[in-house]
């Protein structure tokens, strides 16, 4: 039987690293069994590593990354085919240092397995989505870059390197959580009913969708999609293509963007209507907000 236990909220945790390397090790190495005293990502960079965790076993494939709990019994092991080579990053969730403090003096290996006991799984909250659960095993390209600078920071024990560590391990964390609420969405029976009209919208956030462009592409008449759009995302089409509109256009502001070259990109005829807008979700013209960065922009409406 599995237990949860959640970290609080994800705005209020405080993780820090305490080992990160990268390595190429031979065909048929085997981590364990053992026990970690602390949290572990295992990133395989190349070739391909086995997870075993009680009865459960995990192909861990290129691109592929796993997440090993606190005092879980587990076991690593590279497939005989072929060596591996994996980045191994320990950390803790939540801890007010953020000076590494190395894993190795309280890991704990095993000669036989002893009696597995189901560990706990951790679960963070996250405001406006609710608890998360973190994966054992997923996908994790896009976090691969941020691996291998934790790692050379972690090396090069550069001044201020354990406060940059905190930092990027928070954005490898916040992917991984941004990750699995995609995901959760994504299953989500009522959200992928208007999948189609959500991916329109994202990938041409520019573009004047009508409501009945968005109705007819999940199938449905325009009055019932947006009942179920509201339903879903909690706010009518319309303000969330103009949310999601005025997103973008932060994006171009924050690169020097001229103001009326950002609304003529978003589609705009009129600056006054589309500094209209950009005021109604951001509290601010998008001068300001060119000028000063974003920093007062506390109306910013929930990203779903």
């Amino acid at each position: 039987m599995e237990h949860s236990r959640s970290l609080g909220p994800m705005g209020l945790l405080l993780p820090a690293v305490n080992y990160a390397n990268i390595q190429n090790v031979k065909a048929g190495t085997v981590y364990g069994p053992r026990t970690i005293p602390d949290y572990q990502l295992v990133y395989v960079v190349s070739g391909r590593m086995d997870l075993f965790i009680g009865s459960d076993e995990y192909a861990i494939l290129s691109g592929e990354c796993a997440y090993l709990e606190s005092d879980t019994l587990h076991k690593l092991t590279v497939h005989p085919d072929n060596s591996v080579t994996f980045i191994s990053l320990h950390f803790d969730w939540m801890r007010i240092s953020p000076e590494p403090v190395h894993p190795g003096p309280k890991l704990k290996n095993f000669n036989e397995n002893p009696p597995y006991e189901p560990s706990l799984r951790c679960t963070v909250e996250v405001e406006g989505y609710g608890s998360v659960t973190i994966p054992v095993h997923f996908r994790f390209m896009e976090g691969e870059r941020i691996l291998h600078q934790i790692v050379q920071e972690y090396k090069e024990e550069e001044h201020g390197y354990t406060f940059v560590l905190r930092g990027l391990l928070m954005q490898v964390l916040t992917e991984i959580i941004r990750r699995e609420l995609d995901v959760v969405t994504t299953h989500s029976s009522k959200r992928s009913m208007i999948n189609n009209a959500l991916q329109m919208i994202k990938e041409h956030p520019e573009h004047a969708w009508s409501i009945t462009d968005l109705a007819e592409s999940c199938g449905y008449h325009h009055i019932y999609f947006s009942q179920l759009f509201k339903e879903v995302m909690g706010v009518s089409p319309k303000p969330y293509m103009i949310h999601k509109r005025m997103q973008l256009a932060k994006k171009l502001l924050l690169k020097e963007e001229k103001v009326e070259v950002v609304a003529s990109k978003l589609g705009y005829t009129s600056i006054h209507y589309f500094s209209r807008h950009f005021k109604s979700i951001t509290g601010m013209s998008p001068s300001t907000f060119r000028l000063y960065g974003g920093e007062d922009d506390h109306k910013n409406m929930a990203d779903r």
